[in-house]
C-alpha cells in the first residue's frame, strides 16, 4: 500500500471554560497516493479539526498522524520521507506545511495587491527560488486551471470560482504530497463549485496528487473516490464510489450513516 496519510486512534478535546468538547474520539484514517477522499459531516462533527490535525495546524491529545512522501511511478514507488506530525516542533510543522502540503480554504486567502500570476508564484518566492523558476512553474499551473487569460487580474477583478482556481494553483506550486481542502466551495455558486470539484478530481486521477477534502455537501462528496462519514467525533461508515458521481446515492447513504 502507498498510504500518504496514516491517522491512528486520534483524540482531541477542547476546553471552553468549564465545558469539555470532545471533537475527535479515536479516529483512524488511511489515504492512498492519488486518491480523492472526502470527509463528510454536519457542523460540529469534528471534520475540520481532523483536517487541521492532518496539516499540523493543531496537535492531537492522543494518537498519531503520519504523512508519507513517495518517489517513483504508479507501479514502483518508494517512501522517501515520513513526517510524524505529532512529534514535530512548531517550526517544523510550519515548514512542513509550506513545503509539503497544499491547503485550500473556503476563504480564498489571496493577496489582494498581487495579480493572479503573482499569487501563484508566491510559495516559490518565499522559498527563495528565482523569479524565473517561479514564473515558469506558475505559468504551467495557471494553464492547468484554465486561467491563462486572467493572469494579470487582481483578486477583486476575478469571480469567486476564478479566485479558488488561483488558490488551488498556488497550493500546487511546491509539488505537495497532499492537498487539504476545507469546504473549498462553500462561498461559490453551483457552476463554480462543480468546476472546483472536477478540478480536484482531475488532480487526483491524472497527476496522482492526493486530495483530502472536508465537506457537508453531498454533491461535493460524490466526486470523491471514497467518503468517510463523521458524526460527533467518530467515523460511522464509508461510502465507496460506484462509478460516475451519484449525489443521490451519497445523500441517501449519508442519511443512513449519520443518524
Amino acid at each position: 500500500m502507498t498510504n500518504v496519510v496514516a491517522i491512528e486512534n486520534v483524540h482531541k478535546t477542547y476546553h471552553l471554560g468549564d465545558e469539555r468538547i470532545r471533537a475527535l474520539r479515536g479516529v483512524s484514517l488511511e489515504v492512498e497516493r492519488g486518491q480523492f477522499v472526502a470527509i463528510m459531516g454536519a457542523s460540529g462533527s469534528g471534520k475540520t479539526t481532523l483536517l487541521h490535525l492532518t496539516g499540523g495546524l493543531d496537535l492531537p491529545d492522543d494518537g498519531s498522524v503520519l504523512v508519507n512522501r513517495y518517489a517513483g511511478d504508479t507501479d514502483d514507488v518508494t517512501i522517501i520521507e515520513t513526517h510524524n506530525i505529532t512529534t514535530m516542533s512548531d517550526r517544523e510543522r510550519t515548514l512542513f506545511r509550506r513545503r509539503r502540503l497544499g491547503i485550500v480554504f473556503q476563504a480564498f486567502n489571496l493577496m489582494p495587491n498581487l495579480t493572479a500570476l503573482e499569487n501563484v508564484m508566491l510559495p516559490h518566492l518565499i522559498e527563495g527560488r528565482s523569479a524565473a523558476d517561479a514564473r515558469h512553474r506558475a505559468d504551467e499551473l495557471i494553464a492547468m486551471v484554465h486561467l491563462e487569460h486572467r493572469t494579470k487580474h487582481r483578486p477583486a477583478n476575478l469571480s469567486g470560482g476564478e479566485q479558488q482556481r488561483v488558490a488551488i494553483a498556488r497550493s500546487l506550486m511546491n509539488e505537495p504530497v497532499l492537498i487539504l481542502a476545507d469546504e473549498p466551495t462553500g462561498n461559490l455558486d453551483p457552476t463554480s463549485s462543480m468546476e472546483i470539484w472536477q478540478l480536484l478530481q482531475r488532480l487526483a486521477h491524472e497527476t496522482k496528487t492526493t486530495v483530502l477534502m472536508v465537506t457537508h455537501e453531498a454533491a461535493a462528496a460524490a466526486r470523491a473516490d471514497r467518503v468517510h462519514i463523521l458524526k460527533e467525533g467518530r467515523f460511522t461508515g464509508i461510502i465507496e464510489s460506484q462509478g460516475p458521481p451519484d449525489e443521490a446515492l451519497v445523500t441517501t447513504r449519508y442519511a443512513e450513516l449519520a443518524n
